[in-house]
């Protein structure tokens, strides 16, 4: 019997190559699909510290490669719309303006650019690829994964050379580009420790060291995910305390503690092993001894565990104090960035809002809890992989400032929202050990494993029905 056809897609898909960087006779629109993606890990990586000046302010140019990505597969059918997501996603959008519309007429206060940039920036988690495309999503985290091991090689290289004394660091980014075009406001650059000549590794083209080290979290959690090659986990370790970064850490390990939970006994206990062999090699280093040093900063008041997970609370709990209305209706949009900057200004500190907490200071309780409902429905429902959504709605929501920050958010887009349905780390772990995983784990939205050699119709214009014959 004659295959369907389609002018969006003339070829079917194809049975995927064993190497997950490489397919075999790869259609059209699989070839479609890996130039977007690639283009987006290139603008939230390469280009993450390059911003477009718009009156005033800067859009990051991986909002532009997106939302052109996304709406050139669109067209030809290859994304179609997340419905429960979408729907919840338009009510915490009306939530948020008429909060801040209701905090601008009482008090003038409120950034109509911070509001506007919301839903721009927020709006590509409404949207997932077909399903005759989930069967790339192990080429996706291999191409995210060597996107990273070379930045990975970079930060090393940069921490090792000031170390041995062959190389002083410089900043070849700000050197080589228009400051007119790149990112302000960001700790880009800085000392390990006060007083020490060695800045952090940041692999030059990253915003920040911590921004950095999540990126390096997120590829070591993909590597733990695919069971690929262990030197991979080895390279992005050591990259990963270069950076000196305690977020990174946290953002790794609430990852592994999400596979320990799912894995079970024998993969916890190998991990377990691992890591007691890993931190007395980790803290005879200096760079080990330097994060244990701050372990406990949490409790200190002037440290930046206690400005990004302590502090920042602490102001909200004092804004409802003083304006109790505030928690329905928040205290206007960008108010965080402004309370930051007038602590900044009194006491020289750099208060730290996460994005959660953003969230909840700006918009009030309501509009936080329904962007939580649709962050949950956009990244963690049915995600490909729960490791990677888990720890990156994690980190986004409590160890980073990135609600307006696509260039962090957006590695979610790849990793997870565009192959919302397809169950990928279910059906690894039931292939690797199928008597822990038993048989229900499965793959895509057929309940099935991983990708198997079959013929899928291509995508029809609207993505949900197969095309007629």
């Amino acid at each position: 019997m004659p295959q369907p056809t389609s002018t969006t897609d003339p070829s079917p898909t194809p049975s995927p190559d064993p190497r997950p960087g490489r397919a075999s006779g790869e259609s059209v629109a699989d070839r479609r699909v890996m130039a977007v993606v690639t283009a987006l890990i290139v603008s939230i990586t390469l280009l993450q510290r390059f911003g477009l000046p718009l009156g005033g302010v800067q859009l990051s140019v991986s909002v532009l490669v997106a939302l052109a990505g996304l709406g050139y597969l669109l067209h030809h059918g290859d994304v179609v719309e997340n419905r429960p997501a979408t729907r919840v996603f338009v009510l915490a959008v009306a939530a948020a303006f008429l909060c801040a519309g209701i905090v601008l007429f009482r008090t003038g206060e409120g950034a109509i650019t911070s509001l506007v940039y919301l839903p721009v920036i927020w709006v590509v988690f409404t949207f997932r690829l077909h399903p005759a495309r989930h069967h790339l999503y192990e080429r996706v985290l291999a191409r995210f994964e060597a996107f990273m091991l070379v930045f990975a090689a970079v930060g090393i290289l940069q921490t090792a050379g000031q170390a041995l004394g062959v190389w002083s660091y410089r900043d070849f980014v700000l050197s080589a580009v228009p400051r007119t075009v790149l990112f302000t406001g960001y700790n880009t650059s800085y000392p390990i420790e006060y007083g020490n000549p060695i800045i952090k590794a940041n692999g030059f083209v990253f915003l920040e060291p911590s921004i950095y080290a999540q990126f390096l979290a997120i590829a070591l959690l993909a590597v733990l995910v695919r069971r690929a090659a262990w030197w991979r986990v080895v390279v992005l370790a050591i990259a990963l305390v270069c950076t000196i970064s305690g977020t990174g850490l946290l953002f790794a390990g609430f990852g592994v503690l999400l596979l320990m939970l799912r894995r079970g006994g024998r993969w916890t206990a190998r991990i377990v092993v691992a890591v007691v062999v890993a931190i007395p090699i980790a803290l005879a280093t200096p760079f080990g001894s330097i994060i244990a040093e701050r372990a406990g900063e949490t409790s200190q008041t002037n440290s930046s565990g206690s400005l990004r997970f302590v502090q920042p609370y602490g102001q909200i709990l004092q804004t409802w104090g003083d304006r109790p209305w505030s928690v329905l209706v928040g205290d206007g949009a960008g108010r965080a960035d402004r309370l930051a900057d007038e602590i900044f200004q009194a006491t020289r500190l750099p208060i730290n809002f996460s994005g959660l907490a953003k969230l909840v200071l700006e918009y009030g309780l309501p509009a936080a809890v329904l962007f939580g409902v649709f962050a949950a429905l956009a990244l963690v429902r049915r995600s490909p992989s729960p490791t990677l959504a888990g720890a990156g709605v994690f980190a986004n929501a409590f160890l980073t400032g990135a609600l307006l920050q696509p260039q962090v958010l957006y590695v979610l887009v790849p990793l997870s929202s565009l192959f919302i349905g397809y169950r990928y780390e279910a059906g690894r772990d039931a292939r690797r050990d199928p008597a822990a995983s038993g048989p229900a784990s499965g793959g895509g939205e057929s309940g099935q494993g991983a990708p198997v050699a079959v013929t899928v119709a291509p995508a029809s214009p609207n993505g949900l029905t197969p095309p007629t014959p």
